[in-house]
């Protein structure tokens, strides 16, 4: 095989997705506090999917943590939306802690609409045994309620991680969006894991109306953060030269050294990359 071809080869073969997961925060202080605690908490995300047909719409709030597997070069449309303080982790961090990427559902498909169907039976046969869980005796009810747990949370979970390609973006003092396309986001999730802590995989939405109660409800998620360690981050992002300084001391103060080079300002971003 002629090397001239093998170069031409290699050079198509670079992927369209960087190496590295973002996080985004518009908040100094909640950045500078998942920094010190090395984690990150989930927090009562409210989702809305759709499908065609009967049975073809779910309204559900889950616990998350949402990172967008964009390059650093598109990043500039994602932070205005997401705020300019950002991690900027590996992938094989997120793999090896069960994030996974979103997998986008078209409106117009009625497969959304059949698998949402299939839980919603489970979850009529699961309910009536959760709600007297603990005063079970009979092993039969116990196994046929482990048995139905299982099958649920093993769909349910498939859930969690579905958003549609294209929907209504929804966002406080904004005008609403009516066809927004998700998939731009390139969305990967870390998500605890479904019935953990004995608590039910999703809330109603009726339970998340305001700041408050999901700030009240995501409390109860706070024990099933996700980890990481100095050496996951590839990259920390600030919004301009002002925030280096208090960035560097800060790093300064948790005894680590030598991480100039991995920090980015928003700024930089824009003009040079």
């Amino acid at each position: 095989m002629p090397l001239d071809y093998i170069k031409r080869s290699n050079k198509l073969s670079k992927s369209l997705h960087p190496s590295t997961l973002f996080h985004f925060t518009k908040q100094s202080e909640v950045f500078f506090k998942i920094l010190s605690d090395m984690k990150f908490n989930p927090s009562l995300a409210r989702e809305m999917i759709q499908g065609r047909g009967r049975g073809g719409r779910r309204n559900f709030a889950i616990p998350m943590v949402s990172f967008c597997d964009i390059r650093l070069t598109q990043l500039d449309e994602h932070t205005t939306k997401y705020g300019s303080f950002g991690f900027g982790l590996t992938k094989s961090w997120a793999e090896v802690n069960n994030l996974h990427p979103v997998l986008y559902m078209s409106r117009e498909s009625n497969l959304f609409s059949l698998y949402n169907q299939r839980i919603r039976n489970i979850k009529d046969q699961l309910i009536p045994l959760w709600n007297v869980r603990h005063s079970i005796e009979k092993i039969e009810d116990i196994k046929r309620l482990e048995s139905l747990k299982k099958e649920y949370s093993d769909l349910y979970n498939l859930l969690r991680y579905m958003k549609n390609y294209k929907g209504k973006l929804i966002r406080e003092g904004e005008k609403i969006n009516e066809n927004f396309i998700f998939a731009d986001e390139k969305e990967w999730r870390y998500v605890p894991e479904p019935f953990i802590g004995d608590m039910w995989p999703s809330l109603n939405l009726e339970k998340v109306k305001s700041k408050y109660e999901k700030a009240q409800l995501s409390k109860k998620f706070s024990d099933y953060s996700v980890s990481f360690s100095i050496s996951d981050i590839k990259y920390l992002l600030v919004p301009d030269e002002n925030y280096v300084s208090n960035l560097s001391s800060f790093l300064s103060n948790l005894n680590i050294k030598n991480f100039s080079n991995k920090i980015l300002t928003m700024s930089q971003v824009k003009d040079d990359f």
